[in-house]
């Protein structure tokens, strides 16, 4: 299935799961849409920073949080987060996506482009490389503008 890339605010998804790329210490991102979904979901963020500070979530998994709708899926790209966005933890994040969607009984992912605009264009060709063949319909938000639907 093609994977589509909009713009708007992913807080408004109609996906299932609400896929956002994270840090495996648990430390607080600094940006719009991470402080807008920490206030959102406080319990999520919670739990997530604790199961990292007793390190039981690695570096390239899905850390997958069921209690909202949308569900939030943390992707583990980083390492902390002051570090660089890794093509091998993406790829790893995005490979279990596209081979276990069913068996999780994940049907439909929004997913926020993770890493910087410098980083972009080779993370972006690895989402496209996982997941458009995938039967996974998925949405990525490649810029964040609050209060938007995307299209």
């Amino acid at each position: 299935m093609p994977v589509y890339y909009v713009e708007g605010d992913p807080l408004l998804t109609k996906a299932q799961v609400l896929a956002v790329g994270h840090n495996a210490r648990g430390r607080t991102e600094v940006d719009p849409l991470h402080t807008a979904l920490q206030a959102k979901y406080p319990a999520a963020f919670a739990t997530y920073a604790r199961r990292c500070a007793n390190a039981k979530i690695k570096t390239g998994t899905l850390w997958m949080w069921h209690d909202s709708r949308p569900q939030l899926g943390f992707m583990v790209v980083r390492e902390s987060n002051v570090s660089a966005t890794r093509l091998r933890y993406l790829e790893a994040v995005a490979l279990t996506l596209a081979r276990d969607h069913a068996l999780e009984g994940i049907k439909s992912v929004a997913m926020v482009a993770p890493g910087s605009a410098l980083e972009w264009t080779a993370l972006k060709e690895v989402i496209q490389r996982w997941l458009a063949p995938s039967s996974l319909p998925v949405i990525v938000y490649e810029k964040y503008v609050a209060g938007v639907m995307a299209e």
